[in-house]
């Protein structure tokens, strides 16, 4: 345990030189991948790898969904800039001496738009629109009493209008749990897959007509896009219980991130907590180090047990550099 703490430490400490040097930002698709999931994970500055034992785990890490004794479930709204909607949902269910099986889905979908061309500035009165979309099935387990892993398979789609690229994609995730104050080591690759390429009937045209042989024959052509990768990211984290006691617990997480197509970041995240046996109350916040577009986040949570069925309400308020903040709600229930 020593051992691979002091490694994280040495990770955390070293990750500042090695920031100036990434070549790379701006290089992936399929952004829409790395959106943050979840109300909760949101408010704590992503630093969740370690932390994520219900349904939302199918976002973060996979290991995640086989602390699950149940079966679990949740979904977030994000209403993103410009109008665009974010819809995630996710759920896991156990099965006894099996494992534990999870679904996730990400659907992004932006408003229609008015087509403008050089001739029609003012609009063609035509319209497009555009979705993103990604379905992702989970299985994990407990290897030991203290260590889970778990791998997710996913589906990965963009559509432009009549252009459209996809892919498959994996994730692949474990969670060591050492036995003093819910301390929880947990590491994650994500959109860990074949590069991806549009094409659709826009892309078609006709080759133009042999200036030698007027009249000829002219064959259908297809325009080729560049392919380009999806945003690979490594993550690894900590959390642990400052403090836990019957009806007040303080958890404090943090995450080393190091996507491929951005600097290396770390996030910080801390909750507290109010419980009783049925209901609770959380607020939180988080602070991600050399995210050159987010400054902070704050979140609260609610708690609802009935009859068995426990009822959470999570919502966040991320505050960006050059932007209006995003506000997410997240549902959940365990049951």
């Amino acid at each position: 345990m020593r051992t691979i703490i002091a490694i994280f430490i040495v990770l955390l400490f070293s990750a500042d030189p090695v920031i100036a040097q990434s070549v790379n930002a701006g290089t992936s698709g399929a952004q829409f991948l790395k959106i943050n999931a979840g109300a909760r994970a949101e408010a704590l500055g992503g630093a969740y790898v370690g932390l994520a034992d219900d349904a939302s785990a199918v976002f973060w890490n996979p290991a995640g969904i086989a602390w699950v004794d149940r079966n679990s479930a949740t979904f977030t709204n994000i209403q993103w800039w410009t109008g665009i909607d974010i819809n995630q949902f996710g759920g896991a269910v156990t099965v006894d001496h099996l494992g534990t099986f999870g679904i996730s889905v990400i659907n992004l979908s932006v408003p229609e738009q008015e087509i403008t061309t050089v001739e029609e500035p003012d609009g063609t009165g035509r319209f497009f629109d555009a979705t993103d979309l990604m379905i992702g099935v989970t299985y994990a387990r407990r290897l030991l009493a203290e260590f889970s892993v778990g791998i997710t398979a996913k589906y990965v789609h963009q559509r432009i209008w009549n252009q459209s690229a996809q892919t498959i994609a994996f994730d692949i995730g474990t969670q060591y749990r050492f036995g003093f104050r819910n301390l929880t080591l947990g590491m994650t690759v994500h959109n860990f897959g074949p590069d991806m390429m549009y094409g659709g009937r826009d892309l078609e045209d006709f080759a133009a007509e042999d200036p030698d042989f007027p009249g000829s024959r002219r064959p259908l052509t297809q325009l080729r896009t560049l392919d380009f990768p999806l945003p690979l990211n490594f993550q690894v984290g900590l959390a642990i219980d400052a403090v836990h006691s019957d009806y007040f617990r303080w958890i404090v997480t943090t995450d080393l991130k190091n996507p491929s197509d951005n600097y290396e970041q770390i996030s910080f995240g801390s909750e507290f907590q109010l419980n009783t046996e049925l209901a609770g109350a959380s607020v939180r916040g988080g602070y991600t180090v050399n995210n050159p577009d987010q400054k902070w986040a704050v979140g609260a949570g609610i708690r609802a047990s009935v009859s068995g069925t426990t009822f959470m309400v999570d919502y966040s308020y991320s505050e960006h550099e050059y932007l209006s903040g995003i506000q997410r709600i997240t549902f959940g229930v365990n049951f």
